[in-house]
């Protein structure tokens, strides 16, 4: 068994696109496992990205398509279920209901897209005192030429009522 019980409240944010967003998770542990629910308090995320064509003949990106706004809308709620090992803290999220993303290309044609719930997976580690889990999250790629999001993330214990 495992010396850190996670079961309670937790409130913090993760980091994307240089932005902190409001994240909080409720848990219940037995043993080294946990599961649980979080809500995302920004469901609207808006951001600049540039986008670039990739090359057929050596798969390399040698165009640039131009600077795109991007909005995505998540759903607000998420299950979760992971594992405690010591300090470390592993768990996923899946989000509940569909993603909606649109992106605009100035003088391009403009793409709107929605996914079913998809899964964000956490790596982290908790203080010494079991009460702040900081770390990364990641978003593996949908199809074999995306791209890896990740960034930092920061639970803290609630405290009790």
């Amino acid at each position: 068994m495992t010396e850190f019980d996670l079961t309670g409240s937790w409130e913090g944010h993760y980091v994307q696109s240089g932005r902190q967003h409001g994240i909080s998770m409720r848990v219940v542990q037995r043993g080294s496992s946990f599961v649980g629910a979080m809500r995302d308090a920004d469901t609207l995320l808006v951001s600049q990205e540039r986008l670039h064509a990739a090359s057929v003949e050596d798969g390399k990106d040698t165009e640039v398509l131009g600077e795109a706004e991007v909005l995505s809308s998540l759903p607000e709620h998420s299950f979760v279920e992971g594992e405690v090992e010591g300090r470390l803290v592993t768990f996923t999220k899946r989000y509940q209901g569909k993603s909606s993303t649109s992106i605009w290309v100035e003088g391009k044609a403009n793409l709107t897209f929605e996914t079913p719930g998809h899964a964000v997976h956490y790596r982290g580690v908790l203080s010494q005192d079991g009460d702040l889990l900081t770390g990364m999250w990641r978003i593996p790629p949908q199809h074999s030429d995306g791209d890896l999001l990740r960034d930092r993330f920061e639970l803290r214990r609630s405290p009790t009522a």
